[in-house]
């Protein structure tokens, strides 16, 4: 198991580099770059130092962004090891994802050069699909013609890398669906990946698809449909996998698909609700959800119950918005009692996101079971803890 770090030794990740980037580039005040490092990263978790190392590398870098990109690339050329790895050392990220993070964040200054640089570091697998969305969403085409060239190419973490970055969802990026209408050039590039020799390439093509049926649903069952035609043990699995949100909701095109006959009908549960709470009733945005509960059958017989939980919030516009996430199904033994503890990374509505948005006041938690709200309780999102520099 890796060792848990400490800001400090993190910070001493950003020494190591700036050290190494002044034998390129003598300008660089080293000292002074650790220390606009260390007070960037105030308030925020140790593992967004890369960030933070890639927004202040902006600063110390000469103004114009090609002229600061040739020097770190010259650094990656330096860093990177001699052949690319399948999974790249701690230090090989440690040293290069800062790169990928600069790209992100002021590359669309040099559109062509940036992709050069992505190309480069995703042949170590030190940049991941988020890096590059907002160059797919200002270019989709440019980035795609590029992405035609590199579905083809020998090293297995570039063609990941593109299958990661055709992703229309995700989590702390922005989703592509609402600027990309056609999803044909996506298409495209998913059924050459789709028969990669590496498992993790067709697992994230499956993964793709996962949000393609949710954002583009004919679209995304038609290919399916043709695709399940080859008879392939991998393409199977690829639907399988792509379609397992569907099953988990009883879609009945999923289940038509998979050959799963018809969809199962929940009767209403005869349970009761013995206890729902929360960790805490104020909570800090950004941080784990905490709850538990516990429920009892109420029947003689066995049952199989399906259990949701919702949470209702205001969105900044004022807006109120409901989501809905599936927690598990089971079989309950008669008057058999279940207690549940469940803690969740924070939900879309309780993080803040790239812009600075957050959905901070009232929000409404729901426990459902078959379709029954059975209980509930609200509870308050609220800014950020101070966090104390180490």
């Amino acid at each position: 198991m890796r060792e848990q770090r400490t800001l400090f030794d993190l910070t001493q990740d950003g020494l190591v580099i700036s050290e190494k980037i002044q034998r390129i580039y003598p300008e660089f005040d080293v000292s002074a770059f650790v220390s606009d490092v260390r007070t960037d990263m105030v308030g925020q978790t140790i593992y967004n130092v890369t960030k933070a190392i890639g927004r202040v590398l902006r600063q110390h870098l000469p103004q114009d962004y090609s002229d600061a990109l040739a020097i770190l690339m010259n650094y990656v050329k330096m860093e990177a090891p001699p052949e690319p790895a399948r999974h790249p050392t701690a230090e090989t990220e440690t040293s290069l994802r800062p790169i990928a993070h600069f790209i992100s964040l002021y590359g669309l200054a040099d559109f062509d050069a940036s992709l050069d640089a992505f190309y480069e570091l995703s042949k170590h697998r030190c940049t991941r699909g988020r890096e590059i969305r907002e160059f797919i969403i200002k270019d989709p085409n440019r980035c795609f013609e590029r992405f035609s060239e590199w579905v083809t190419d020998k090293n297995a973490n570039l063609r990941l890398f593109v299958a990661a970055s055709l992703c229309t969802r995700g989590i702390r990026q922005k989703w592509l669906r609402p600027f990309i209408q056609d999803p044909q050039p996506i298409f495209a590039l998913l059924e050459i990946l789709k028969d990669d020799p590496d498992a993790r390439v067709r697992e994230q093509v499956a993964t793709d698809m996962r949000d393609i049926v949710k954002d583009y649903p004919e679209a995304g069952y038609a290919t399916l449909e043709r695709w399940g035609q080859d008879g392939k043990v991998e393409t199977q699995k690829i639907l399988k996998q792509a379609l397992k949100y569907q099953v988990k909701v009883g879609d009945e095109r999923a289940f038509k698909l998979l050959g799963l006959g018809a969809v199962p009908k929940l009767d209403k549960a005869h349970i009761a609700l013995i206890e729902l709470k929360p960790e805490r009733q104020t909570l800090p945005i950004n941080e784990t959800f905490d709850f538990s509960f516990s429920v009892q059958s109420e029947s003689d017989a066995e049952q199989t119950i399906l259990t949701y939980y919702a949470v209702a919030y205001k969105r900044p516009s004022g807006h109120i918005t409901r989501k809905r996430y599936r927690l598990s199904q089971r079989k309950l033994k008669p008057r058999q009692r279940v207690d549940y503890e469940k803690s969740l990374f924070p939900l879309p509505s309780l993080k803040q996101h790239h812009d600075g948005k957050a959905c901070l006041g009232w929000h409404r938690f729901e426990l459902e079971v078959n379709g029954n709200v059975l209980g509930g309780f609200d509870f308050e999102v609220t800014t950020p803890k101070d966090r104390k520099s180490v």
